[in-house]
C-alpha cells in the first residue's frame, strides 16, 4: 500500500514538473503588451531558466548526497510554486527575470532527482508513466492558462492558479516524506537491466554467459556512500569543477554517450516542439488553427506513447523498444515532408514521430544505475544537463540556418539529431556498470 501511495506521490511530482510549461507561451501576447517588450522577450525568459535548471541539473548528485529525495522534492515544488504564484503579480520585466531563475533551479533539481530515483527503485514501465504525466501536466498548463485569459481576464490569474496547484503538492509531498523514507529503507531486492532483453545478455558468471546481470539497489547505495564527492570542497572554483566535469565526462566509461544521447534527443524534441508550426504554416501553407493542432498532436502523441509503451517495454527491453520508437519516428518524418496533400500528411507524420520519441528518453534513463553503478547519481545530474543545454542550444542552431538558407530543412534537422541519438544510444546499450 505505500508502495501505491508513493507512486502517485512520484506521479504528482512530475505532473507538477510539466504545468509550468508552455504557460509563457500561451500568456506571451498578453505579457509583452503589459510591459511593452518585444515577441523575443520571451526567449531571453527561456535562457535564463534553462540556466538555472542545468546548474541545478548538474549539481543534482552533490545535493542528493546532503539531501534525500522526499524533501528535495518538496523544497523544490515550494521553490517552483511560489516563484509563479509571484509571477502573477510582476510589476515590470526584471522582476519576472528574478523569479525565472529559482523556477528554472527548482525545476532542474527535481527533474533530475526523480529520474534518479525511479531509475534505482522501480522499472522501465513506471520510468515511461513517470514522462507520461510530464506531458499530462505540459498538456494542462497551456489550458489552464488559457482558460484565465479567456474566462477571468488575465494572464496573471493564469500563474495564480498554477501557483496555487503547485503549493498544494507540495502540502502533499510534505505528508508523503516518511513514505519516501522507507522505500529508501526496503528498496525492491533486485534491479534488472533492462536492455538486456532481447540483446547481448552479460553476467559476471563466465559460467553463465547468457544470465542477465544483476546489482541490488543495496549494493548500489553502499558503493554511493563510500566514494568520494568528485567536487574536493564547497569552496572549490569553478574553472576547478568545470575541469574535473570535463575530465569526468570522457574518462568515465560511456558518460560521453550517455550525455550525447540526451543531448541529441531532446534537441530533436525541442526543434520539432518550437519550430514545427513555423515549418507548416511557412512551407506547407496550412492555416494557423491546423499548425496549433498538429503541434498539440505532437505532444499528446507523446504522452500516449509513453502510457502504452509502459505496459510492454518490461517485456521487450528498454533497448528494444528504443530500437522501434526510433523506427517509428523516421517513418513519421518520410510521411511529413512528403511533398503533397499537406492536410493529409503532415498530421499523420507528426503523430508518428510524437509516437515514436515516446520511449526513447525514459528508457535510456531507466538503465543509467546499472550502466555506472555507484556514479549513477552524479551521471543522471550530467544527463539531465546537457539535455537542457540541447534543448537550449539546438532549437535556436536551427532557427538560425533555416533563416538564412530555407526553412524546409527544419524538420531534417530534427532528424539528422534524432539519427545522432540512435547512434549514440546504441554504443551506449553496451555499457554495463
Amino acid at each position: 500500500m505505500a508502495t501505491i501511495f508513493l507512486l502517485i506521490v512520484i506521479y504528482l511530482a512530475y505532473l507538477s514538473l510539466g504545468l509550468p510549461d508552455g504557460l509563457t507561451g500561451v500568456a506571451w501576447p498578453e505579457m509583452r503588451i503589459t510591459f511593452n517588450l518585444p515577441l523575443a522577450g520571451a526567449g531571453f525568459l527561456t535562457i535564463i531558466g534553462t540556466i538555472g535548471s542545468t546548474i541545478a541539473s548538474f549539481s543534482s548528485g552533490h545535493i542528493l548526497r546532503r539531501i534525500k529525495t522526499g524533501p528535495l522534492v518538496l523544497l523544490s515544488c515550494l521553490l517552483t510554486g511560489v516563484s509563479i504564484f509571484l509571477y502573477g503579480f510582476a510589476g515590470n520585466f526584471w522582476f519576472l527575470v528574478m523569479l525565472t531563475i529559482p523556477m528554472g533551479f527548482g525545476a532542474g533539481a527535481v527533474d533530475a532527482a526523480m529520474n534518479h530515483y525511479v531509475a534505482r527503485h522501480f522499472t522501465s514501465k513506471h520510468m515511461n508513466w513517470l514522462h507520461a504525466f510530464w506531458g499530462m501536466g505540459a498538456f494542462a498548463g497551456p489550458l489552464l492558462m488559457t482558460f484565465a485569459i479567456t474566462s477571468l481576464g488575465s494572464w496573471r490569474n493564469g500563474y495564480h492558479i498554477i501557483g496555487i496547484i503547485q503549493l498544494v503538492l507540495a502540502v502533499i509531498f510534505f505528508l508523503s516524506l516518511r513514505v519516501w523514507t522507507i522505500r529508501d529503507s526496503h528498496p525492491p531486492t533486485q534491479t534488472v537491466l533492462s536492455s538486456t532483453s532481447g540483446t547481448n545478455n552479460e553476467s559476471n558468471n563466465p559460467a553463465q554467459p547468457n544470465a542477465k546481470k544483476v546489482i541490488s539497489p543495496h549494493e548500489i547505495r553502499a558503493e554511493r556512500d563510500t566514494i568520494t564527492d568528485p567536487v574536493p570542497t564547497i569552496n572549490s572554483k569553478l574553472g576547478a569543477k568545470l575541469r574535473l566535469a570535463a575530465s569526468e565526462v570522457f574518462s568515465r566509461k560511456g558518460l560521453f554517450y550517455a550525455i550525447a544521447t540526451f543531448f541529441f534527443y531532446v534537441g530533436a524534441e525541442a526543434v520539432l516542439g518550437l519550430w514545427s508550426a513555423t515549418y507548416f504554416r511557412e512551407v506547407r501553407h496550412v492555416t494557423v488553427k491546423s499548425a496549433g493542432l498538429w503541434v498539440s498532436l505532437y505532444y499528446a502523441m507523446i504522452t500516449v506513447g509513453r502510457i502504452f509503451i509502459g505496459f510492454f517495454v518490461e517485456k521487450i527491453g528498454a533497448t528494444r523498444a528504443i530500437k522501434i520508437g526510433v523506427a517509428i519516428s523516421i517513418l513519421g518524418f518520410a510521411v511529413l515532408i512528403t511533398p503533397i496533400y499537406p492536410y493529409i500528411f503532415c498530421p499523420i507524420g507528426i503523430a508518428l514521430i510524437g509516437f515514436g520519441f515516446a520511449p526513447l528518453y525514459p528508457c535510456v534513463m531507466q538503465d543509467t544505475p546499472l550502466r555506472f553503478g555507484s556514479f549513477a547519481i552524479i551521471a543522471t545530474g550530467y544527463q539531465m544537463g546537457f539535455a537542457n543545454i540541447g534543448y537550449t542550444l539546438l532549437p535556436i542552431l536551427v532557427a538560425l540556418v533555416a533563416d538564412a538558407i530555407t526553412l524546409h530543412i527544419i524538420p531534417l534537422f530534427a532528424l539528422a539529431f534524432l539519427l545522432l541519438f540512435a547512434v549514440f544510444a546504441q554504443k551506449l546499450s553496451r555499457i554495463r556498470a
